[in-house]
């Protein structure tokens, strides 16, 4: 009888974690330029990667923002776990910036390129929502 209880609880457990994980969501990040359009988003390699021209002198606010994705509803914002940019200071100012027009989903940075460089130069988000560790890539060109 021992045995028999086992079986059916450990079944039992077994199709509750399995319809918890059916019914789970993901989570992403929508990477989005203020002012300024990214253009594309190459999804083929490990890290998304947008590009962005942008002239000397010019400062662009660069925004992450927290999306959820429940199963059999629309995708939402939502508050992420952590997140930061990652960028190049020899290339880009880091301003400050009205953090009052972003709400708890967005994750904002507002950088000016003080010096032009011969090839594009990386600024990189890094975040977690809901436990999916996310990395993407804006590509900025630099021009006089």
């Amino acid at each position: 009888m021992d045995t028999w209880y086992w079986k059916c609880w450990t079944t039992l457990m077994l199709l509750i974690g399995t319809f918890h994980v059916v019914q789970s969501s993901s989570a992403t990040f929508k990477i989005s330029a203020v002012g300024q359009n990214l253009i594309g988003n190459d999804e083929n390699g490990d890290i998304p990667a947008y590009s962005l021209q942008l002239p000397i002198d010019q400062q662009v606010t660069l925004v992450a923002q927290g999306i959820v994705m429940p199963r059999g509803k629309e995708p939402q914002a939502s508050e992420p776990d952590v997140g930061t940019w990652l960028f190049d200071d020899s290339v880009f100012q880091l301003l400050p910036h009205d953090r009052n027009q972003f709400n708890a989903t967005q994750i904002s940075i507002t950088l000016k390129p003080v010096r032009s460089v011969a090839i594009e130069t990386r600024v990189r988000f890094v975040g977690n929502i809901l436990g999916y560790d996310r990395k993407y890539d804006v590509l900025i060109n630099t021009s006089n």
